[in-house]
């Protein structure tokens, strides 16, 4: 048994190295997280993967396990995969293999947990948010998502860049799509909780080829055309969700999110400027001369970022992430999307994102 203990920390140390880290807490909730993860066999060896890919053949002259075949390795890999901990890109007949990060990756690929381990998951989980994994996920400074506005919110008028537009985004995907049920409704409906904001469930999008094909490969989601996802955007819209996509020009992933079950955007509002921590290139303007103060802005808003002042909607920039969801549903027009005087340029891929992380650690 402390043997087995040793092993879980080696790897939660190595893990903690990672652009986004997997650090220890007071608790040790990350250990049980990292036994329902891997076996002791599988912990060893994800000890001495990369972040970055490797060929199965490199990764078996370094195992430790003489007595292990490269195909016993590469069938523990591959059961790695299929629980999310590990990553595998395909490249004709060879494999490559890496560390996958915690957040975001392992927590966002575990909705195919039976009820009962998902459910002890889920609670472990929530626990190592609070006690580290949140203020890991913070630290960076660099956010792993960015908001861009829905594309009702943006007038023909304006002078959006391809780096904001959903559609553009969508249309430039040069991989697989798949869509799959978002991970934090999951979490909720476990739980008894089931989304104030939308029925959907199936709202978050893998862009990304090297996922895509891992999703597809795992039965984690199915794939779809452009045109299909470009559907189901539209109705995420239709019900007041925000884009949270990937900070990249090439971005991996699409999440429609709420606040009342994104843990991300959840956490987002219990800070005092959100916007210091959220990404985004607009903000919302309100014209105070043709409000009514029918309050239809508030309901639609996620962040709290909008309250009624002498009937007169009034905008807090400090938690208003730009999203435009407030905007189409506005009776009078009233409400804009404005954008911000310094437009942000996101890195221009995964690689680039996570090696900037990386430097600041």
């Amino acid at each position: 048994m402390t043997e087995n203990i040793h092993i879980y920390r080696e790897l939660q140390k190595h893990l903690d190295t990672l652009p986004i880290g997997y650090p220890a807490t007071e608790s040790g909730v990350e250990i049980k997280l990292l036994k329902q993860l891997y076996t002791p066999e599988e912990a060893k060896i994800a000890s001495k993967l990369s972040f970055s890919f490797e060929s199965l053949e490199n990764i078996y002259e370094r195992n430790d396990n003489k007595e292990m075949s490269i195909h016993d390795l590469e069938q523990l890999l591959d059961n790695s995969v299929s629980k999310g901990a590990t990553v595998v890109k395909k490249e004709g007949n060879k494999k490559y293999y890496a560390n996958n990060m915690f957040m975001i990756g392992i927590y966002d690929m575990q909705s195919h947990r039976n009820s009962e381990n998902l459910l002890e998951f889920w609670e472990d989980s929530s626990q190592y948010f609070k006690e580290g994994m949140d203020e890991e996920f913070l630290r960076s400074g660099i956010c792993q998502f960015r908001v861009i506005p829905i594309e009702k919110s943006i007038t023909l008028e304006q002078q959006i860049t391809s780096n904001d537009d959903i559609r553009k985004i969508i249309e430039n995907v040069k991989g697989p799509i798949v869509v799959n049920d978002c991970v934090c409704r999951h979490k909720k409906d476990v739980h008894g909780e089931p989304c104030k904001q939308t029925n959907l469930r199936e709202t978050c999008f893998v862009l990304s080829d090297i996922f895509s094909q891992i999703y597809i490969d795992q039965g984690w989601g199915r794939q779809i055309s452009k045109e299909e996802a470009l559907e189901i955007i539209s109705k995420t819209e239709e019900d007041g969700l925000v884009y949270e996509i990937g900070n990249s020009q090439t971005p991996g992933s699409l999440c429609c999110c709420c606040g009342c079950c994104c843990g991300y955007l959840s956490d987002m509002k219990e800070l005092p400027k959100p916007t210091e921590f959220l990404t985004s290139n607009y903000y919302a303007e309100l014209d105070s001369e043709i409000c009514t103060g029918c309050g239809t802005c508030l309901d639609r808003c996620q962040m709290n970022a909008l309250t009624l002042v002498d009937e007169i909607s009034t905008v807090n920039r400090d938690n208003c992430i730009g999203c435009g969801a407030c905007v189409p549903t506005c009776p009078t027009e009233a409400m804009n999307l404005r954008k911000k005087e310094k437009e942000i340029i996101p890195p221009k891929d995964w690689d680039a994102l996570y090696a900037e992380i990386l430097n600041k650690k």
